[in-house]
């Protein structure tokens, strides 16, 4: 009889439990990434190129709600981040919140750490603004993963330290506090609330002076689609009132999907040669790829700088002589560029805190016997350096950290002769390869070196290049002899003859020669000494 009785109530119980199980799985679900799949590295990069508040405007003709997160501010000038979010949720403290957590490498917020790397943003969701989320120790682990950034609607610790370690930090502010007294990390990776928006696991992450956005997964793609049609459409309207004067209402506001072609913005676009639609007073539908993308790229209607540069300079590298009244450099300007890198094969690569240490860091290494040097974008006052060391006769100076055509633009006209980019952003290298400016787009594949190269890069950064090393440049550069590899982040005196008799064209010199407790300490000849024996190691290439 029992046996019987299992008979009939097994299947139930049985069904009852898968049921309780999917419904664990939908719920476990609901707390994590989007159901629209997962952000390619390449859309990531695309993003990236986008200002935060053009993003905006594309989430606002789509009718998403604001994502804007509320007091995320960036640390110092410059700071950019993109990338994918790994979230963290803290929970106000109490003590059986703190006992019942897991400890040590388990506690969430170290879980979450190493979830993280270059495509990734962490974004720690506090329960206050002055509360502190972390500072120096705990966030030695995000430089070492070479995180993409940092935002928290909360406050950091140990800020001349962070600001050391280079990577973007947006924040509410800065405190001295402690955080466990306040709140404690609870969850690692689940749906949290920062700054008042909603932050799903994957979506993309967008930081830069005028705070952080938020473009969910789900629709990422449709985003950048509408983002990057109104950027076009903008840069011809501003190069318009430019040209011609007149009050912005003449062609605002406008909404994609309705201009309509006898309106001035529409009359204004057909001139450009710009194909656009009109939904015919229907309901605006959300723009393809191609709705707009088949036209003159943005910034060439115009905007660039028309102050003129001195010609003056020595033989070998006389002051740019950029055509700024169509923005195309000559060739020979192109190729005394490219000989620089040929000839000299190392650049000074200068990332640091101080603005006001920042120049004498550089002349430091110059002293020790760089000739091609890079300020990069994250470096506070990286423009007025670059403007002040391109009045400098024996010097070839570019930037650095150029993560979109703005970015790109405004390194030209403060005169950079070339420009560097931490990863592949299509956009940046046909920006300057439109213009014939050398362009050194960050690799850190075969697939992206050629991609680079067909763009129009005349030489590639392998970054970092402690990821392939020298025997994976001497395979790709015997394969691929079109290419020109420059490795960065990884070449240092104990490599860089083995990297340029590997087939490296030329290397770029970033911690190994700029060490920030030395710039810290204002110890110059320590500096100068750094360069010295980098570029000895350089001329060891040369020896039989």
């Amino acid at each position: 009889m029992l046996r019987q009785a299992y008979n009939r109530l097994a299947p139930s119980a049985a069904r009852a439990v898968a049921a309780s199980k999917a419904s664990a799985q939908r719920a476990a679900f609901a707390t994590g990434p989007a159901s629209g799949g997962a952000i390619s590295d390449e859309l990531l990069q695309k993003l990236g190129t986008m200002s935060t508040q053009t993003l905006i405007d594309g989430l606002w003709v789509m009718g998403w709600p604001t994502s804007h997160i509320s007091g995320a501010r960036p640390l110092q000038d410059g700071m950019k981040c993109v990338g994918r979010a790994v979230t963290v949720q803290f929970v106000p403290a109490r003590p059986d919140i703190a006992s019942d957590k897991p400890g040590g490498v388990d506690s969430p917020e170290y879980e979450a750490f190493e979830k993280v790397g270059p495509n990734e943003v962490i974004v720690l969701a506090s329960v206050g603004p002055w509360e502190s989320v972390g500072g120096d120790i705990k966030f030695l682990r995000l430089y070492q993963k070479q995180v993409a950034g940092l935002v928290t609607d909360g406050s950091v610790r140990d800020t001349n330290v962070l600001k050391e370690y280079g990577f973007p930090v947006f924040s509410y502010s800065t405190t001295p506090r402690q955080g466990p007294h306040a709140h404690q990390p609870w969850a690692c990776d689940v749906v949290v609330n920062c700054g008042g928006v909603t932050v799903r696991p994957g979506d993309a992450i967008i930081g830069d002076q005028d705070g952080v956005i938020v473009v969910p997964a789900a629709v990422a793609q449709q985003v950048y689609d509408i983002a990057h049609s109104r950027e076009v459409v903008e840069d011809i309207v501003k190069a318009e009132l430019q040209a011609n004067p007149g009050p912005p209402g003449k062609f605002y506001p406008f909404m994609t999907g309705k201009v309509k072609a006898e309106s001035p913005l529409g009359q204004l676009l057909t001139s450009k040669g710009v194909k656009f639609y009109s939904s015919g007073g229907a309901a605006a539908r959300a723009p393809s790829a191609s709705s707009i993308l088949d036209t003159v790229a943005p910034g060439r209607f115009g905007l660039r700088s028309s102050r003129s540069r001195s010609s003056a300079g020595p033989s070998g590298f006389a002051a740019s002589s950029r055509n700024y009244s169509n923005g195309v450099v000559s060739d020979a300007e192109r190729n005394k560029v490219l000989t620089a890198f040929e000839e000299h094969k190392a650049c000074a690569v200068l990332r640091t805190f101080s603005a006001e240490l920042a120049p004498k860091a550089m002349d430091a290494a110059i002293a020790g016997g760089f000739r091609v040097v890079e300020f990069t974008l994250t470096t506070p006052g990286c423009l007025d350096m670059v403007a002040d060391f391109t009045k400098r006769k024996d010097l070839m100076v570019g930037c650095g950290t150029v993560m979109n055509t703005d970015d790109a633009q405004k390194a030209l006209d403060a005169g950079a002769r070339f420009l560097v980019s931490p990863c592949l952003i299509p956009e940046v290298v046909k920006f300057a390869a439109e213009r014939n400016v050398p362009v050194l787009p960050g690799c850190g594949t075969v697939s992206e070196m050629y991609q680079a190269y067909k763009l129009g890069a005349p030489i590639q950064k392998l970054f970092p290049g402690a990821a392939g090393g020298p025997a994976w440049v001497k395979a790709v550069s015997a394969a691929m002899p079109m290419l020109k590899i420059n490795p960065t982040s990884g070449a240092d005196a104990s490599n860089a003859a083995e990297f340029l008799r590997s087939g490296a064209c030329s290397l770029g010199f970033v911690a190994p020669l700029f060490d920030q407790n030395e710039i810290r300490n204002q110890d110059w000849d320590a500096v100068q000494k750094r360069a010295e024996v980098l570029l000895g190691e350089v001329k060891k290439a040369a020896s039989p």
